[in-house]
C-alpha cells in the first residue's frame, strides 16, 4: 500500500487549462481579497497539510454537518454544508472552511426548494492559510450521468483534485431559484495498490483482441461500498449491447503519477456521495492509457452513465476534461483497442446505426447524443469520427489472436460452452382490446456447444397483466434457460413474463416458443424479448421491440369530425378537428382559453365519472384537461368543472408531505393535502385561476422527465394539472407551462 499526493506543479495544470492563460499570467479578474493566484500555490504535501488543517476558523451563517441517515445521498459526517442564508437572487459567499482532514478530491452538491437547479453556478477555491485564495473553479453540473434506479432532489458537480487546508465556495443564484442547501464533500482515496504503467501490448493495433484491463481488485475497489449492511444497493442487470457511449469525467487534466487515485475518487463519489452503490462507468481510461474495469458485474452489466440509455449500451470514460484539450495519445490508443475488442465480440458495426431505447444513434456515440450535456467535451467529441473509421479498419482486417502464454496440451478437452440466438420475437396484435391477449412468438437457436436445459412454464402459458413468474411461484432454476419478456416503464421485477423452451435444446437445434399476456389496463407500452440463463446472464435482450396499445371497446373519441360552425355558438378547431360550443365554449374562453386548456381533442360525449362511481357527466377532453358539465349547478360558477387529471395521472404514486409552515406573501401551506406552494409556481397559480382552476398542490416541486419531449423539468402536481418550469422562457408568459394531462389520458384510453 502507498500514500499518493498531488504535486504543486501537477496542480498548476488545472488552472492552465481552465483559464487558458500562460502560467505567469494566472489571475482572476473578479474582485475580492486573495483572488487571482494560481491554485498550485496553495496545495501542500500530505505532511504540510496535516500541520495546518487543525486551525479553527469561525463559520458565519447557518452551517451544518448533515447527519447520516436512511438515504444514501445524505451528507457524510465530514462534509461542509450550508443550509440557510441564501439570497433570493445574486451571489452567496460561504464561510471559509478549515477542512481538518486529509483528502485528495472534493465534490459539490446542492438542493433547491424550487426553480431549475442546473441554472445555478457553483464555484470553489482553496487556500493554504484561509486568507489568500486560488482562482475560482466552476463546478456547476454538466455531465448529467447516473443509473436509472436513482432519483434524488440533490444535484452534483464534477470532482476536483484539491487538497488545500481551507475551502470556500460561492453560488451565483438566478431569479426564480430558491436554494435549500449547498455542500462540499472531501474524498480521501490516496491509499491503494501501487500500479505500474499499462503493460505494453505486443498485439498489433490492427487486432481486435482484448486489451489489458486493470481489475477492480487491482485498482483497489472497496467492494463494501456496494452494500448497506447486507443489502446490495445496486443489483446487477444485463442487456444485449447495441451501442458504446463515450464520456469524459470532467475532473480536470492534472496528470497524477498514479491515476488509480482518480479512479477510486470517482468510485467513492458515485457509490457513496451520490448513493449509486457503485461506479457509473463500465470502463475508465487514464492519461497513461491504463484501462480500468468499472461497474461490478462483468461483461454487458448495465452501468450508470446515461440514465435510461444505460440499457443496451457500454459507457467508457476518458478521465479528464476535453472541452478544449485533446485526450492524450495513450488514451486514444487504448480507447481504440477497447472499442475494437468490444465491437468484435458484440458484433457491432462501428460506422453503423442502432436503435437505443427511443432514438436512432451512432453505434459509437458521445454522451451528448442522448442527454442534454456537453460531454465528452467539444474536442473529445470531435475525435469520434476518426475512432469509428479506425475501428472499422481494424475489423476489416484479419483478427490476430496471440498464442497463449502456456500451450494447452492437445489431450485437454475443450469445455462445452453456452450460446443462444433469439432469431426473432413477434407480438400480435399491436392494438388489443381490454381483456384480450397479446400473442408472443419467439424462435430460439442453440448456437453453443452445450445442451440447453429449460424449465416451466411450458409454451402456451397465459399470464395476466400484473402477474409475474415470481407471483405465480415459477421461480428461477439456476442455469436453465427461458424466454423473458419485458416492457417499457416497468418498475417492478425485470422481465416478469417468462416461458420455458418446451424441450431440451441440443447444439444447433431450433425451437419456437409461444406465450400469451392478457391485457387488463388501457395504455401503451413497448414490449421486447430476450433469452436468459437464470442466475447467469441474458444472452439476448431488447429484441423485437413492438408498441402495444390496449384500448377500451367502443369508438375512438379523438377521431376528427366535420365543422358545426353554422351554429354561431360553436367554434371549430381545424388543428384537432373538433368543435367547441355553448357552456363549454363560454368556460374555455372566460378562463384562459388556449394557453390554459389547449385545443379540444374530442367532441362532447357522456362518460362515467372517475371520482363519483355510478354517475355520468357530459364531458369534453382538451390537451390540458377535461371539462365536466353539471346541470345541477346551472347558472353558477360550478356549472362547468374541471376533471381531477393531476390526481388521475399520479394514481399509485406517493409524494412526501411537507412540514407545515407559516404562510407568507410568497409561500403557502395547504393542510388539506400537506403540501406547500411558493415562488414562481405560486405566482402563476394565483394569477391564472388558483384553487378553482388547478386545485390544491398534491406534491412538492421535484425534477421529472417530460414524456412528450424527453427533457427533465422542475414540476409540481396539482389536483387538476401539472406545472412545468421552463427557465429558457424566463420573463415571458411561457416561463410556467401546464402539462398535457388531457392528451396523456386520451393516450391511455387508446384514442391517440
Amino acid at each position: 500500500m502507498k500514500k499518493n499526493k498531488f504535486k504543486p506543479e501537477q496542480c498548476l495544470t488545472i488552472n492552465h487549462q481552465m483559464n487558458n492563460q500562460p502560467a505567469n499570467k494566472l489571475t482572476n479578474q473578479k474582485t475580492g481579497a486573495g483572488y487571482g493566484e494560481p491554485l498550485s500555490a496553495f496545495l501542500h504535501s500530505r505532511r504540510q497539510f496535516l500541520k495546518v488543517a487543525g486551525g479553527a476558523v469561525a463559520l458565519a451563517g447557518s452551517v451544518a454537518t448533515l447527519p447520516l441517515g436512511a438515504s444514501a445521498v445524505l451528507a457524510a459526517s465530514g462534509d461542509f454544508v450550508v443550509t440557510g442564508g441564501f439570497p433570493a437572487k445574486g451571489v452567496y459567499l460561504s464561510p471559509v472552511k478549515a477542512v481538518g482532514q486529509s483528502y485528495n478530491a472534493v465534490g459539490s452538491y446542492w438542493e433547491v426548494n424550487y426553480g431549475d437547479p442546473n441554472s445555478l453556478v457553483f464555484e470553489i477555491r482553496g487556500s493554504k492559510d484561509g486568507l489568500s485564495f486560488s482562482n475560482w473553479i466552476d463546478v456547476s453540473r454538466d455531465n448529467f450521468e447516473g443509473p436509472d434506479h436513482i432519483s434524488t432532489a440533490r444535484t452534483f458537480g464534477p470532482l476536483q483534485p484539491l487538497n488545500t487546508a481551507y475551502i470556500q465556495f460561492r453560488l451565483t443564484i438566478p431569479s426564480g431559484v430558491a436554494v435549500k442547501l449547498a455542500g462540499v464533500t472531501f474524498i480521501d482515496t490516496a491509499d491503494g495498490p501501487a500500479l505500474a504503467e499499462v503493460p505494453v501490448s505486443n498485439v498489433p493495433i490492427a487486432s481486435a483482441t482484448k486489451p489489458y484491463i486493470i481489475s477492480r481488485s487491482d485498482w483497489g475497489a472497496n467492494e463494501a461500498w456496494r452494500y448497506s449492511g447486507s443489502r446490495l444497493l445496486w443489483p446487477t442487470e444485463y442487456r444485449t449491447i447495441k451501442a458504446i457511449i463515450i464520456h469524459h469525467s470532467e475532473t480536470s487534466n492534472v496528470y497524477n503519477a498514479d491515476p488509480s487515485v482518480d479512479v477510486r475518487s470517482i468510485y467513492r463519489y458515485h457509490a457513496i456521495t451520490q448513493g449509486w452503490g457503485d461506479i457509473g462507468y463500465n470502463f475508465l481510461i487514464d492519461w497513461k492509457g491504463n484501462i480500468y474495469e468499472g461497474r461490478y458485474g462483468g461483461d454487458d452489466v448495465v452501468a450508470g452513465h446515461a440514465y435510461q440509455y444505460n440499457y443496451g449500451s457500454i459507457g467508457i470514460c476518458m478521465i479528464g476534461s476535453f472541452k478544449s484539450v485533446k485526450p492524450t495519445e495513450a488514451q486514444l490508443t487504448s480507447l481504440t483497442r477497447l472499442l475494437a475488442w468490444k465491437a468484435y465480440t458484440k458484433n457491432l458495426n462501428p460506422t453503423g446505426k442502432a436503435f437505443l431505447i427511443d432514438k436512432t444513434v451512432n453505434v459509437f456515440l458521445g454522451h451528448r447524443d442522448v442527454i442534454n450535456t456537453t460531454c465528452p467535451g467539444d474536442v473529445g467529441y470531435s475525435v469520434l469520427p476518426t475512432l469509428r473509421a479506425q475501428v472499422a479498419g481494424i475489423l476489416g482486417g484479419t483478427v490476430v489472436t496471440p498464442p497463449p502464454m502456456t500451450p494447452t496440451p492437445p489431450t485437454t478437452p475443450v469445455p462445452a460452452s453456452y450460446n443462444v440466438d433469439l432469431v426473432s420475437v413477434t407480438f400480435t396484435p399491436t392494438t388489443v382490446k381490454l381483456g384480450d391477449t397479446v400473442k408472443i412468438e419467439a424462435v430460439v437457436k442453440n448456437t453453443g456447444t452445450a445442451t440447453i436445459q429449460t424449465q416451466n412454464p411450458a409454451p402456451g402459458f397465459v399470464y395476466e397483466e400484473g402477474q409475474t413468474y415470481e407471483s405465480l411461484s415459477l421461480d428461477k432454476a439456476s442455469g436453465k434457460f427461458r424466454l423473458a419478456i419485458d416492457f417499457s416503464g416497468n418498475s417492478g421485477i425485470s422481465h416478469p413474463y417468462r416461458w420455458g423452451l418446451g424441450k431440451t435444446l441440443a447444439p444447433g437445434a431450433t425451437t419456437t416458443i409461444t406465450g400469451y399476456v392478457k391485457m387488463k389496463t388501457v395504455r401503451q407500452v413497448d414490449m421486447f424479448g430476450g433469452v436468459i440463463q437464470e442466475y447467469v446472464k441474458y444472452f439476448e435482450d431488447n429484441i423485437g421491440t413492438t408498441r402495444i396499445k390496449t384500448i377500451t371497446p367502443g369508438p375512438n373519441r379523438t377521431t376528427k369530425v366535420a365543422s358545426r360552425e353554422a351554429d354561431p355558438n360553436i367554434r371549430y378547431f381545424s388543428e384537432t378537428g373538433h368543435n367547441l360550443g355553448y357552456a363549454f365554449r363560454t368556460y374555455w374562453e372566460n378562463n384562459g382559453g388556449l394557453a390554459q386548456f389547449g385545443y379540444p381533442l374530442t367532441e362532447e360525449f357522456t362518460e362515467e365519472s372517475d371520482t363519483e362511481k355510478g354517475k355520468t357527466f357530459l364531458v369534453q377532453y382538451f390537451q390540458r384537461n377535461r371539462f365536466e358539465y353539471h346541470p345541477e349547478f346551472k347558472g353558477t360558477k360550478d356549472e362547468v368543472l374541471l376533471g381531477l387529471l393531476g390526481v388521475k395521472q399520479t394514481a399509485g404514486r406517493t409524494f412526501p408531505k411537507a412540514a407545515p409552515i407559516k404562510d407568507t406573501p410568497t409561500k403557502l401551506y395547504f393542510a388539506a393535502t400537506g403540501h406547500t406552494l411558493g415562488g414562481t409556481f405560486y405566482t402563476y397559480w394565483k394569477t391564472h385561476g388558483g384553487l378553482p382552476i388547478f386545485g390544491y398542490p398534491i406534491s412538492e416541486e421535484f425534477l421529472e422527465k417530460n414524456p412528450d419531449d424527453g427533457k427533465t423539468y422542475t414540476v409540481q402536481y396539482f389536483e387538476r394539472n401539472r406545472f412545468e418550469y421552463h427557465p429558457e422562457f424566463k420573463g415571458t408568459k411561457d416561463e410556467v407551462l401546464l402539462g398535457l394531462l388531457g392528451t396523456a389520458l386520451c393516450r391511455t384510453k387508446g384514442w391517440l
